[in-house]
Order: structure tokens, then sequence, then C-alpha cells
């Protein structure tokens, strides 16, 4: 193989984002789609594909086919290798994910037919609580079937971060000022794991703008299709609650709501009642979601690994939102 200097994306180029904004770059993913692409007899419309947006974690390019549209994504190593978690996924849960067109892991290129609407467009303020509750007893098996791979998943990538993980990973970061959260988080973390619930993936970015969903029938809930994993990581699955439960507010405007959250949460929790009760689980969400906020925090670090310092002060208030909230749940 002939050595074509440091691969796009590698700490040898800086920031991302400077080599994704490239025609030089977007030239080399071009000619890698056409393969792919050709190898499935289909050919790319010459108009396409067009660059929608860059961020310092990831970049797309939506190409238009001659048989329909498809998505290429690159990301930076720093996130989960998402070639191999839905390779994996398929294996215990094969209608669960989107295919996969071609992958190179190395650079961290994905190119996924489009698997059409979003749920966010297609659900209403009035529809989306039943809606969304679909979606998480699904995503629930989904992550009750992972647990068979979850020491694959990790081998290949996939950071691991289990509650005690989270602890440390707080507590090797954190500023003197944080450190008033260490003994919440250890016990946080210390009754969230006598639950006993197997590590499985964690989206860590569940909503419904990461959700294919055609319309909101129970047909189309059935069929409904996570996507965009780079954000994952192995750990407790009730963790997976802290975004969810805050989609119906994020993309629909709807007030905060206890009661919501509690239906929301239990549609969840029933792809865990043989494991356990109902009141366990109740009882053990508010230390996930704590927990989770320190996922959240280390997921913002991940993607912002290789932004420049104009991206850093840009998406810098996600990381400190985090913070806080992990300092105002723990005291």
């Amino acid at each position: 193989m002939t050595d074509t200097g440091p691969l796009p994306g590698s700490s040898r180029w800086g920031p991302s984002s400077t080599v994704w904004d490239t025609d030089d770059w977007r030239w080399e993913a071009t000619r890698w789609i056409d393969a792919a692409l050709d190898r499935r007899g289909l050919t790319r419309i010459p108009t396409s594909p067009r660059q929608p947006r860059i961020r310092p974690w990831s970049t797309l390019l939506v190409v238009e086919t001659d048989q329909g549209r498809a998505w290429f994504k690159a990301g930076v190593p720093e996130q989960s290798p998402e070639a191999a978690v839905l390779d994996l996924l398929r294996r215990v849960a094969p209608d669960a994910v989107i295919p996969t067109w071609a992958a190179d892991a190395e650079r961290g290129w994905l190119l996924q037919p489009d698997h059409g609407k979003l749920l966010r467009d297609v659900a209403t303020a009035d529809t989306i609580v039943s809606a969304w509750s679909g979606v998480l007893r699904g995503y629930a098996r989904l992550q009750r079937a992972s647990a068979s791979i979850a020491e694959d998943l990790v081998a290949a990538g996939v950071p691991k971060l289990a509650p005690q993980d989270l602890v440390t990973r707080w507590i090797a970061r954190a500023r003197p000022e944080e450190r008033a959260a260490d003994a919440s988080l250890r016990e946080a973390a210390d009754r969230l794991d006598s639950l006993g619930l197997p590590p499985t993936i964690q989206h860590d970015d569940l909503h419904a703008g990461n959700v294919f969903c055609a319309d909101v029938s129970t047909r189309a809930l059935q069929d409904a299709r996570v996507f965009d994993w780079g954000d994952a990581y192995v750990g407790n699955p009730l963790c997976s609650l802290l975004v969810a439960l805050r989609n119906p507010s994020y993309h629909f405007d709807l007030p905060a709501d206890s009661e919501r959250d509690a239906r929301l949460a239990r549609a969840y929790f029933s792809g865990w009642s043989d494991l356990a009760t109902p009141s366990a689980l109740t009882a053990a969400l508010p230390d996930a979601l704590l927990l989770a906020r320190v996922g959240r925090l280390i997921g913002w670090e991940r993607a912002l690994a290789r932004a420049d310092e104009g991206e850093r002060e840009q998406w810098a208030p996600h990381t400190d939102q985090w913070a806080a909230e992990i300092m105002a749940e723990a005291g």
C-alpha cells in the first residue's frame, strides 16, 4: 500500500473541521463514495454530494444517486466507531438499525442509504409522548439484545463507562471546586450497580432527531430506527433516559412535566421488568440521570478533542451546562 501521508482528521492535520472544509478532502471522499456506489450498481448524480454542515466532531455529505439518496458521514476518532457499533448491533437486532453500504474504520467514514423521515418532523406536540413511548420500548429491547455483545463493543473501540468509570472520570477531570460532588456520585454509582442491570449500548443522544420514522402509527413506530451512534458508550442502560426524557421539551416546546416523564420512563422500564421491579427502576432513575450527566460531559469533551480555539469557545457552554447540572444535582 502506498503511504499517502496522515489521514484527514489526524492530529498532524490540526482541527478536523479545517480538513473537511477543503476541496482536496471532498474530492477524496467523493471518489470513495463513487467506488462504494459502483459496487452496489448505483450511480451518483453529478450535482451531488453537497455538504450541509461541518462540526468539530463530524461532517455530512448528502449524496443523490439514480436510485435515491444516501448519506456519508466522517467523524473524529475520539467518538465511538459507528461502523463497528452498527455491525455488532446488526448481529443481535438486525431489524433495529439501518444498513451500512460502506465503511472505512480507519478514517471514520460511513455511507448509508436514506431511511426516510425523522420522528421530529412527523410527530407533533400532541402526538410525541405516545410516539416517544413506543420508540423507548423498542430502544429498550435493542439494549437488552446488546448486552450479549457488550464486551465485543468495547473491544471494537466503544468506550466503557460503567457507573464507577463515570465517577473515576469525573474525579480525574474535576476542578477543586467541583470535587464536592464526588461523594454523591460514588453513592449513586453504588446504588445503580446494586440494581443488577447488565451493561449495554448507551446511545447517549437519544432524541427524535436521531430516529427515522415514517409517521406515528403503531406500525411505523415498530419500524423506527435509531441512528447517529457517535456519542455511544457501553454502560448502565438507564443513563439513556437523560436526553430521552428531555426530548418532548427540546423538540416540541412542551413545558417540564413530571407526570409525562413518569409515563415515558414506565414505557422504557417495560423492557427491564423481568430483571427489576418498576419501583426499583423508578428509585434508581435519579442516580442514573445524575451519572448520565457525567457521561454527557465526557461525550462533549470527546467531540471537541480536535476542535480549534474558536470552536471550543463556541461549544464550551455545553460542557459548562453539564458540569453545572452535576454540581446542582449532587448538592
